[in-house]
């Protein structure tokens, strides 16, 4: 019988503690000892929420957002709204470190209840005032049924492939034109669950009616090995292109 493991994510983890030691970093084996624990069973998808391609995804959009002025509130805050959020790390503590007091709140919406709940045990494994954080999960975390009108500085979506155009929810949100938007996609068509890929970062832009002020693509690469009882093991790899834009809503009567 055959059996097929993504690799990376074990490697990665602790890469990030020897590359960068410290206290943050802990979290990441606290929750591996904790998915052990308590749910061996979905031990695959901890290690693929921190493989390298979630953790080279979720860098190259905070890098990103040094190339473009997100917008603030009087007081020089921003709020951010997290769509499709998972299990919120390894992209809230990059937040967090990179922009610290500057953010005034941020919404994390998930549908997954199983995800919210992982995601608030890594907040209580984290020493920081988590406070500004509000979880929507459930029929609440389904984003494109959240209807109540809002303002938000900062909308990230990394996981668009999953989900319907963003355009469809401009009409929710005040100052909608001075939302900056990042969002990523990829052309991962493979996958059942990936419903809306695009094939390139103009297409992305399009599908979310936005002013595009940055926009660029990366080749990412999945290994799989399958296990073989009776023979060599075998290796797959396949490469893929993920896309990302940062922009704006357009003006409504453009």
């Amino acid at each position: 019988m055959e059996r097929t493991l993504l690799y990376g994510g074990r490697m990665q983890l602790m890469e990030r503690a020897t590359v960068a030691p410290g206290e943050d970093n802990e979290i990441y084996y606290k929750m591996l000892k904790w998915f052990h624990n308590n749910f061996p069973d979905k031990m695959d998808r901890y290690i693929q929420s921190i493989s390298p391609n979630q953790l080279n995804g979720k860098r190259w959009l905070i890098d990103s957002l040094d190339t473009v002025q997100i917008p603030r509130d009087e007081e020089g805050k921003f709020k951010v709204e997290v769509i499709g959020g998972w299990f919120g790390f390894p992209l809230i503590d990059m937040l967090i470190d990179k922009y610290g007091d500057e953010i005034r709140e941020i919404d994390y919406f998930d549908p997954d209840p199983f995800a919210a709940h992982v995601f608030m045990v890594y907040l209580s494994m984290w020493k920081k005032d988590m406070r500004n954080i509000k979880i929507f999960h459930s029929k609440e975390g389904d984003y494109f049924k959240y209807e109540k009108k809002r303002r938000a500085h900062l909308i990230i979506n990394t996981s668009c492939e999953h989900m319907p155009n963003m355009n469809k929810m401009r009409e929710y949100y005040f100052d909608a034109d001075r939302t900056l938007l990042a969002l990523q996609s990829n052309n991962k068509t493979d996958e059942d669950d990936h419903t809306n890929c695009v094939e390139d970062s103009w297409q992305l832009a399009e599908q979310a009616d936005v002013h595009v002020l940055m926009g660029d693509w990366k080749t990412m690469k999945t290994e799989t090995v399958i296990y073989h009882p009776n023979g060599p093991d075998q290796k797959e790899l396949t490469h893929w292109n993920r896309y990302m834009v940062l922009g704006k809503w357009k003006e409504e009567t453009e």
